[in-house]
């Protein structure tokens, strides 16, 4: 059982990241989720002489997106960023899921043509009780939002 009505608010119970067939596990943060479409403007006058200026969409803009999660012993995210620098690996989508209470998909984020640019290790402190965190960031081409 999922969500009683489609207007109800999504709770971000549970979600997963997914990349060239890695299902990364554990993922505690996504920020920077934000789809955005170059506009350009078109000028013209109606057929009773007014000047008007319509806007329309060019191309989908470019983004970053962070996606952290506590350190394990899991080097995907250190793999990824250490091939991509090396230049093995080529540009690829990844998805970003949001699950229900139940852990069905609610919503699907496809970061088009990504690829790594950092990776960063929470703050090491000797005798602190905290988790270790581990955050990717990723550059990509637009965002395609799909239902589940």
């Amino acid at each position: 059982m999922g969500l009683i009505d489609k207007f109800d608010g999504i709770v971000g119970a549970s979600f997963g990241f997914e990349f060239d067939g890695h299902q990364v596990k554990a993922i505690t943060e996504v920020s920077g989720l934000k789809g955005e479409v170059d506009m350009a403007a078109f000028k013209s006058n109606t057929s009773d002489g007014k000047f008007v200026e319509t806007k329309v969409p060019v191309k989908a803009k470019s983004g970053t997106v962070t996606v952290s999660r506590a350190l394990t012993e899991d080097t995907t995210f250190a793999d990824w960023v250490n091939e991509s620098a090396e230049g093995k690996l080529p540009r690829s989508n990844a998805e970003i899921v949001v699950y229900d209470t139940m852990l069905a998909p609610i919503m699907r984020y496809t970061l088009a043509d990504c690829q790594p640019s950092a990776i960063e290790i929470g703050t090491l402190k000797a005798g602190d009780p905290s988790v270790v965190t581990e955050k990717l960031t990723l550059h990509h081409v637009g965002i395609k939002i799909e239902k589940g």
